[in-house]
């Protein structure tokens, strides 16, 4: 219940990410959740790997982008990132 599936997400894509940094030039982490900042220093300061960050500026961490090699924010160019598909009601 509550975050623990989203709990569990995070440790994967930790686990999966330093494993892989050690074969990679960059991991593009898709995600603005300042609870990835240790691992994005970690991987930096280990491999090297860049660690580049795609999500929408005004849901990320500022923490978070200031420690990615680069940022791309999807909130500059919502028409070219989003599908819409129409009226909602």
């Amino acid at each position: 219940p509550g975050g623990a599936k989203k709990g569990d997400w995070d440790v994967g894509i930790a686990v999966d990410a330093i494993k892989l940094s050690k074969n990679l030039d960059v991991i593009v982490l898709v995600s603005g959740d300042g609870d990835y900042i240790p691992l994005v220093e970690y991987i930096q300061s280990t491999t090297g790997c860049r660690v580049e960050g795609v999500a929408f500026g005004e849901s990320t961490s500022a923490k978070l982008g200031e420690a990615l090699d680069s940022f791309t924010d999807l909130s500059e160019n919502k028409k070219k990132f989003l599908i819409y598909t129409g009226n909602k009601k």
